[in-house]
């Protein structure tokens, strides 16, 4: 059965041009900066090296547009300058979003510049399936005027290595044009201890190691062909100060939600939404489902629009 799963994720990952070629199985994620100019005049920022063994490629962010690619050094262009690459909505974004917030809960950015909606979806870890009914509801949306339906998947590397496939089930939706997937970084483990306080729980543990986490997270997605975006969520939307200054240095932007539906939290125009799709908040996706069909005409005419993440820092 997994051999038939890996099977059907490898023809997925070829097929889709939304994901990259699966990397191999010793690929590392080494965090770097360097900024450059493209061949066709973009300013693009590598954070990260991806070492194969027998080639180098690159991680690169399009400071501008926040679009992710893998390149290989023969297409990084001249070095671009500070006073060029600072000057950058990417570059603003990250210092804007992990600088100090007061509080331990929902830090970096929680409300888009533009006013559209974001639909970010959460995998944790779980033991349970996928909430199927949430990826057939938002997957049939035969009346949204602008298709496919932008999607963030805030996804772990457990929930990856436990569900292969459903994920195989995820990307055939992509591959269909049903949905278009921004894959954002929720960590390795979600670290989570029941019998902690908030303060001291998630990545507040003191024996968490944050930084391999993140990386292999990002190892274990790029080893898919799915391609990391410069966006990360906390798991339990919890840090600090010090986490959030560790995560400028991977060069990540911190994504909040300022409307997470099972908590009973309402989507304005900007909401970044919050829902979890491992199985573990049927409630949020009941809610969710109900606010899809309350704002049918409005997503219909174009009124309301749901907007990749990629679209949410300001310009």
């Amino acid at each position: 059965m997994r051999k038939k799963a890996s099977l059907i994720i490898f023809a997925i990952l070829i097929a889709c041009a939304c994901v990259a070629a699966p990397f191999e199985a010793r690929a590392a994620s080494t965090p770097v900066f360097k900024p450059f100019h493209g061949r066709d005049g973009s300013l693009l920022i590598a954070i990260r090296s991806i070492d194969e063994g027998k080639e180098t490629k690159y991680l690169a962010i399009d400071a501008r547009s926040f679009k992710v690619s893998v390149i290989g050094k023969k297409e990084m262009g001249k070095a671009a300058l500070e006073s060029e690459w600072k000057a950058t909505p990417y570059a603003r974004a990250l210092k804007k979003y992990n600088k100090p917030y007061p509080g331990s809960q929902n830090a970096g950015l929680t409300r888009g510049a533009r006013d559209g909606l974001y639909l970010t979806v959460d995998l944790c870890p779980s033991t349970k399936k996928m909430d199927a009914q949430l990826f057939k509801a938002i997957s049939e949306l035969d009346y949204l005027k602008e298709k496919p339906l932008p999607v963030a998947i805030a996804v772990s590397g457990m929930w990856i290595q436990r569900h292969e496939d459903e994920l195989a089930s995820i990307l055939e939706l992509e591959r269909k044009g049903a949905i278009s997937i921004t894959w954002v970084n929720h960590t390795m483990t979600h670290p989570y201890d029941v019998d902690k306080p908030i303060e001291e729980n998630f990545l507040l543990m003191p024996e968490v190691d944050f930084e391999k986490e993140i990386l292999d997270n990002e190892e274990t997605m790029l080893k898919r062909g799915l391609i990391p975006s410069p966006f990360f969520r906390f798991p339990g939307l919890v840090s600090d100060t010090a986490l959030l200054a560790r995560l400028e240095r991977l060069s990540l932007i911190p994504i909040g939600a300022d409307a997470w539906l099972a908590k009973g939290e309402v989507p304005q125009k900007g909401s970044i939404i919050l829902v979890h799709g491992n199985g573990n908040e049927p409630f949020g996706v009941k809610k969710l489902i109900e606010f899809l069909e309350t704002k049918k005409k409005e997503l219909e005419t174009g009124e309301l629009r749901f907007l990749p993440l990629r679209d949410a820092p300001k310009r």
